[in-house]
């Protein structure tokens, strides 16, 4: 196992990650070879994953018989560049099955609003325009375990500051989440052929998590739309519907998406002349829609159970 990075080379790995301390003596390095490693994860800034991929493009596609996988957090890769899967299991998870050794993850508030809107693209179900709004923690209070300058005497002062999401240079905003939405939906559904428009803001009642709202035209009751939703996640280990609105808190430290469907009315199954589904859709974007996602795609790029790693609730991040 090799940690690196050019920011933080030399430190030891159990005094940026504390709950590693006893466990190992790993120091991290300036740079990664990838030979002789069977997985990566590339994080930080997009311009570095380009870089690091440009450079060892050779040396990943020299050995056909074992092929390194990386998995990409910095959103570099989207497009399909370097044969990039969208890492995005609950739609590609036979392509990340099937051959595939390299995914780049969606950005969180994405990821949030594709789960709410993926039964409807299957069910070709889509009629019109869609309206999302992504409330995303600040998580100010929360530490990155990012070290600040060492002091005088050699020590690294952990930071008290974290962005959930990524840094500034690497945030997508509503209009950059959104055309991702949409580029996913014109795959599922072909025929879908209105706007996405996606607005994304801080929200400092809950520490950690996306609470996504999607608004879209829907003409079906709300019970065999709850069935469908159902049975396309049916098989999939880690995205439920409930009867009741989920919160921040009840996926907080887990790899879970929970989902609320609503005619916003008096009485959701009496259809007005053009009713609007409503969606709402909670993650952890610190795990679903990051590292949590980064390890279900690891698992499933060498075709182990999805829920390898990710089985019980992180204590702590």
């Amino acid at each position: 196992m090799t940690v690196a990075s050019e920011e933080v080379a030399g430190l030891r790995v159990d005094m940026l990650h504390r709950g590693l301390t006893g466990d190992t003596d790993m120091c991290v390095v300036p740079s990664l070879d990838p030979s002789g490693h069977d997985a990566v994860f590339l994080c930080g800034e997009p311009w570095e994953a380009r870089r690091w991929m440009e450079m060892y493009a050779d040396v990943l596609d020299a050995d056909e018989e074992h092929r390194v996988r990386v998995i990409d957090l910095t959103g570099a890769f989207r497009d399909g560049a370097f044969g990039m899967v969208y890492g995005l299991p609950e739609h590609n998870r036979k392509a990340l099955v099937r051959g595939a050794t390299r995914a780049s993850l969606p950005s969180p508030a994405a990821m949030a609003v594709a789960l709410a809107l993926i039964p409807l693209a299957k069910n070709m179900l889509i009629q019109g325009p869609v309206t999302a709004s992504a409330a995303i923690a600040s998580a100010e209070n929360v530490s990155s375990g990012i070290p600040d300058s060492p002091d005088a005497k050699g020590d690294v002062a952990v930071s008290t500051r974290l962005d959930p999401i990524a840094p500034i240079e690497n945030r997508p905003d509503g209009d950059d989440a959104a055309r991702e939405v949409t580029r996913l939906l014109r795959q599922i559904q072909p025929s879908f052929a209105w706007s996405v428009s996606l607005s994304i803001s801080r929200d400092q009642k809950f520490p950690r998590g996306i609470i996504a709202t999607v608004d879209t035209p829907a003409s079906l009751p709300l019970a065999e739309l709850c069935r469908r939703y159902d049975e396309a996640y049916d098989d999939h280990n880690f995205t439920y519907l409930l009867d009741r609105m989920p919160t921040p808190a009840d996926v907080a430290n887990t790899n879970k998406c929970l989902l609320h469907l609503a005619y916003p009315s008096n009485d959701p199954d009496v259809l007005s002349a053009s009713p609007s589904l409503r969606v709402v859709s909670v993650i952890d974007n610190l795990l679903k829609g990051s590292a949590g996602n980064a390890v279900h795609c690891l698992n499933l790029l060498f075709g182990l159970s999805e829920r390898t790693g990710l089985a019980l609730k992180a204590s702590a991040y």
